[in-house]
């Protein structure tokens, strides 16, 4: 059984920008998961996962994304000038975790939006990060040519415009049935969950989406990337692809039967979680000896 150390504040990045962020360190580790939440979420969504793995042994630390949680203001919630600025703070944080706990070896794990950022970054700099995991990254996202044209204008035009949501009734009912009972009411019922956005957070997304396919074949550190096949918000094929083409010698795609778009808040979800832990104890004691 480890002691367990809660951490809660704001750090101020590189660029100046100033996250919220929580972390939980064991009394003895030796790797640090930085877990990054999807779109609309904030990093208390994915406390639950935090715990867990901290009782593998590991440290982990977790922060709002710009335009989302305790990050954003009311002005900005739901909004990012860019999305090359979540690259620029996955790196900044990281290093700000590192020097603030001390560690060896540092893996991300990144959900939805989260996913695509920490894949993005691994694949177009990868210059800090030993291993990283993709839970449903939203790499590939369905959207209608026309759509896609009326929202880069919108962008330019009127950046900030607040829209609704871009799912469907069916989905989020959908959604809601998978989830955990233990963490129903946590989801269902959270103040600081994105009710609307703006414009040019959903088209940069889209954008950034695009832009990770010109890189993914330089992706070459371990790999591990996971995706419910009965996801109805990026499709299973956006693991598969990604999979293929990255140029990782240590790589894995575990398909979870049954599994919606969060495998790691739905039933089952600490199989999930035990499944991450051994495979980058696994990777990164490999490395280690070798």
């Amino acid at each position: 059984m480890f002691v367990l150390k809660y951490l809660e504040d704001y750090a101020t990045l590189q660029s100046g920008a100033k996250v919220f962020y929580r972390c939980i360190v064991p009394d003895k580790f030796i790797v640090l998961a930085i877990i990054l939440h999807g779109y609309t979420s904030h990093s208390g969504a994915y406390t639950h996962l935090s715990k867990e793995l901290a009782n593998y042994g590991y440290a982990v630390c977790l922060y709002d994304q710009r335009g989302h949680g305790r990050t954003a203001s009311e002005k900005d919630r739901g909004y990012i000038d860019s999305f090359e600025d979540y690259l620029k703070d996955l790196e900044s944080f990281t290093i700000f975790a590192t020097n603030r706990i001390g560690v060896e070896k540092t893996v991300f794990i990144g959900h939805s939006m989260g996913g695509l950022v920490v894949l993005l970054y691994i694949a177009k700099y990868g210059r800090i990060g030993d291993a990283v995991v993709g839970i449903a990254p939203a790499v590939l996202i369905p959207a209608p040519l026309k759509a896609r044209i009326t929202l880069g204008i919108m962008s330019f035009l009127t950046p900030r415009r607040r829209i609704k949501l871009p799912f469907t009734q069916e989905q989020i009912e959908e959604g809601m049935k998978r989830v955990d009972k233990e963490l129903i009411q946590g989801v269902s019922e959270d103040p600081l969950t994105l009710k609307d956005t703006t414009v040019r957070l959903l088209y940069e997304i889209w954008r950034a989406s695009r832009e990770f396919w010109r890189y993914v074949d330089r992706i070459s550190k371990p790999l591990l990337l996971i995706h419910g096949d009965q996801d109805k918000i990026i499709p299973v094929e956006a693991s598969r692809k990604t999979f293929e083409k990255a140029k990782s010698k240590i790589k894995i795609l575990k398909i979870y039967p049954g599994k919606g778009h969060s495998p790691i808040h739905e039933v089952g979800w600490r199989d999930c979680v035990k499944d991450i832990a051994e495979w980058v104890n696994r990777v990164l004691l490999e490395q280690r000896t070798t």
